[in-house]
């Protein structure tokens, strides 16, 4: 049960941080060169997607995370029991908000409204921390202000790899494509260090509080280590195949690269969903 809620927690995260960074890449990139007509049909379509699964993965969670409460998986179809997770707790209201936000999210992308879909995905990513283990530590309002700022990151760094891996595949002879991968390096390079820098912080607010699990010390080091090849990826395709973008040969292996470092961090955030499960301190 335990790998069930922690893919659907992921999911449901995943298919926020698509839409919130995808949005903010193709709002920058539609100012910048808007003659490269950025979002396909494919493109519009995961978006949707990651949407859809956004919305039909919150009902999921608050059923799984009753069980967990009530001790019984016969609590997830027990009506007054999962009322009472949604309104008595401050989880379930988060959760509410999200699920309507999700809603108005699915709308949003639905109309390629990108100012729309950022302030309505990041407010839901803003939910998320409201009750995340940073935010329940002693420092609370500045954990929950870090860990918000490593989500809206992520987001804004996995969200706009699926913009470039649709441009990359689908027009890689596009004009000024150049400018639109250094559009994205740029961002993506700002969106790296402040992930580094709030992911420490949420590391510092979580395991100060007492002894680390060893678990939950093995999870987060693989997720480490997955960022970390995601970063030396990236590096390459900034500092090496960017200036060399005009040969086929780069242009492939950058495409190569980027869906790498999407499934990559598409993991991450998977275990990112299983690290919220785990008590990290014993």
């Amino acid at each position: 049960m335990t790998a069930l809620y922690a893919a659907v927690r992921g999911l449901h995260l995943a298919g926020l941080m698509v839409c919130f960074g995808s949005a903010v890449l193709l709002l920058r990139l539609n100012r910048a060169v808007p003659e490269l007509g950025l979002e396909s049909t494919a493109l519009h379509r995961f978006r949707l997607a990651a949407a859809g699964v956004a919305l039909l993965t919150g009902p999921l969670w608050l059923a799984l995370a009753t069980a967990q409460m009530a001790g019984s998986n016969a609590a997830m179809g027990d009506p007054a029991l999962l009322q009472t997770a949604l309104t008595g707790t401050l989880f379930g209201q988060m959760l509410a908000l999200r699920m309507v936000l999700s809603l108005f999210l699915l709308v949003a992308v639905a109309l390629r409204r990108q100012g729309a879909t950022i302030l309505v995905c990041g407010a839901a990513l803003v939910s998320v921390s409201a009750t995340s283990h940073a935010a329940a530590g002693g420092l609370s309002m500045l954990g929950l202000a870090a860990d918000a700022l490593h989500l809206l990151c992520g987001a804004i760094w996995l969200g706009g790899l699926t913009v470039l891996a649709a441009i990359l595949m689908e027009r890689p002879q596009a004009p000024r494509l150049s400018q639109a991968v250094s559009r994205f390096a740029d961002t993506a390079m700002i969106a790296v260090a402040l992930l580094v820098m709030t992911g420490l912080l949420n590391a510092a607010f979580i395991l100060l509080d007492g002894q680390a699990a060893r678990l939950y010390l093995g999870v987060l080091g693989a997720k480490l280590a997955l960022v970390l090849a995601m970063t030396v990826l990236a590096l390459i395709n900034h500092f090496r195949l960017l200036p060399r973008l005009a040969q086929t040969q780069a242009r492939a292996t950058l495409k190569g690269n980027v869906l790498w470092e999407a499934a990559l961090g598409m993991l991450v955030v998977l275990l990112a969903g299983l690290l919220g499960l785990l008590p990290p301190t014993l």
